[in-house]
This record gives C-alpha cells, structure tokens and sequence, in this order.
C-alpha cells in the first residue's frame, strides 16, 4: 500500500512540472520574485558605463604626417640644444674656470645648477602650461634658451654663468611639458605618437653625446664660448621654426553621454 502510494505522489509530481511553462521556475511559495528585468541587464549596463568613462583616442585633432614630423622634429632639437649645451658645460668646465677665474668651491654649479632650476620649475611650467597653452610656452621656452645660451657664451665672470645656466634649466622645464603635452594632443594616436615620445626621450642623451664630442673640439679649437653661440644660433632658428608649424591650442573634441 505504501509503496502504491508513493508511486502516485510522483506520477502527479512529473504531470505538474510538464503543465508549468518553459523557462519558468517552481518556487515554494508564491512571494518569491522572479529575476527582474533590470537585475538581467545589470552586466550590461556596467559594460556600458565602462565605454563611456574609457578615453576616446581619437578625440583630438591630429595633424597631417608631414606636418606632424616637422613637430616632432622641432620638439626634439630643442631638447637635443638644450642637452648639448650640458654637454658643453662639462667636457669645457677646466678651461670655463681658467677663463673666469671660477672659485674651486663653485666648479660644480655650472652643471648642477641646471637640474636643480629645471626639477624645482618642472610642475610649476607645466601648471603654466595648461592656463596660457602649449604653443606659447614652448615658444617662450625657446627664445629662453637662445638668450641664456648666448648670455652664457658672454659671460664676464663665474656668478654670470651659474646664473645663465639656471635660466637655461627653467627653459628646459618650460619645454618639457608642453612638448609631452603638443605630442600627445596633435599627433596621431598610435606608431606615429608612440614614435614623437620614443625620440622625445632619447633627444636628451643623444644631445649630451653630442655636446661631449663637437663641444670638446670645439673647446680645443676655438674655444668653449663659440660653443655657446653654435647652440644660441641653432636654438634661434628652431624657435623661427616654431613660429611657423607648431599648433595652436589643441581643440578636443568632447562628447554628451545621456
């Protein structure tokens, strides 16, 4: 009889679960909500408010490739002038401290004083940066460094070319900033971008090679003050470069989410 009985309850427990709808789960009771419609498409609204909060690469404005070069170009042999002239300092620091009768206790100044302006003025340039724009301070930059480079050459005595050579540190902050800031807002997101940093940073020691081998032969030769006016003359026709291709303030185009 128990056994009948059993054999009952399950053949009406198999007739229930066919007469209830596909898709549909059995619940104990009739308060149990189902899932809701928003809670099915909570994944994907997450999905979709990541999309929206990702950079958009191709928000800016890119200049052509011609263009675009010739930026780089600019940016990176103003680096590379302001590096040769580190390199100036330190392979003719002996006959700079003859010429000047520079004290023993300020023979590392020259060449030091540089990195402390240029570390100290970094964050403040690039703060200047954001108000006044990239173009004007990098061109500000370079009329720096060619009056600093040609005051260094003039210079009469030891406290004039520590003084110049921290000018020349704040110019290399002011640079730095707004070339990061040129590159990554006007050339085109990709090879080409990652290229104009690539060059960017290796302008600095390759700048330096350079100012250790021409500056040594030019010291040896005609002297460590024709050196700085080499570096003036080419800073000054970068800076005429400028004028004429750097762009104006990078217009980005921004986008409504509703």
């Amino acid at each position: 009889m128990t056994t009948r009985t059993s054999v009952e309850l399950q053949t009406v427990e198999l007739q229930t679960l066919q007469l209830q709808p596909l898709g549909v789960e059995s619940s104990p009771t009739n308060n149990s909500p189902s899932v809701s419609a928003s809670a099915r498409q909570g994944p994907a609204l997450l999905v979709d408010a990541s999309i929206d909060e990702s950079p958009d690469n191709n928000a800016t404005t890119a200049l052509s490739k011609s263009r675009a070069v010739i930026v780089n170009t600019q940016l990176i042999s103003l680096q590379l002038s302001t590096s040769f002239c580190n390199g100036i300092i330190v392979v003719g620091l002996p006959a700079i401290a003859s010429t000047l009768n520079l004290e023993a206790n300020l023979l590392l100044w020259p060449t030091s004083v540089f990195y402390l302006t240029a570390g100290s003025c970094l964050i403040l340039a690039g703060s200047v940066a954001d108000v006044v724009g990239t173009r004007p301070m990098m061109l500000a930059a370079n009329i720096l460094l060619v009056a600093s480079a040609l005051a260094c050459g003039l210079a009469r005595n030891g406290g004039e070319i520590i003084a110049f050579r921290g000018l020349q540190g704040v110019s290399s902050a002011m640079a730095v900033p707004a070339s990061v800031s040129i590159i990554s807002t006007s050339v085109e997101y990709g090879r080409p971008r990652n290229f104009g940093f690539a060059c960017l940073g290796f302008s600095g020691p390759l700048g330096f090679l350079i100012g250790l081998v021409l500056g040594g032969v030019l010291v040896d030769s005609v002297g460590w003050r024709p050196a700085f006016y080499l570096a003036a003359a080419s800073s000054f026709l970068l800076c005429a470069i400028g004028f004429w291709v750097l762009p104006q303030r990078s217009s980005v185009k921004t986008q409504t989410h509703n």
